[in-house]
């Protein structure tokens, strides 16, 4: 496998992550926001959690990817 198709492969690879981690962050908020009078506060405290985390983990992903198709144009 050449590089140009290693780095295309990582970018496929981790683009899928960065969706992912957006799909989680619209799932967890469309769930606590429907479920914010019967749930407990821990619960919706470990929802906002999973949520900010992932938002870091989106924009990690995004960072890298960025990183990623600079590499793909100096190659």
């Amino acid at each position: 496998m050449s590089k140009l198709d290693k780095i295309k492969a990582e970018i496929s690879f981790h683009e899928k992550m960065f969706f992912a981690a957006l799909a989680v962050i619209v799932g967890l908020i469309g769930w606590s926001a429907s479920n914010f009078l019967n749930t407990s506060a821990f619960v919706l405290f470990l929802a906002f959690f999973c949520t900010l985390a992932s938002a870091v983990y989106g924009v990690y992903q995004y960072r890298f990817i960025k990183q990623l198709i600079k590499e793909l144009e100096d190659a």
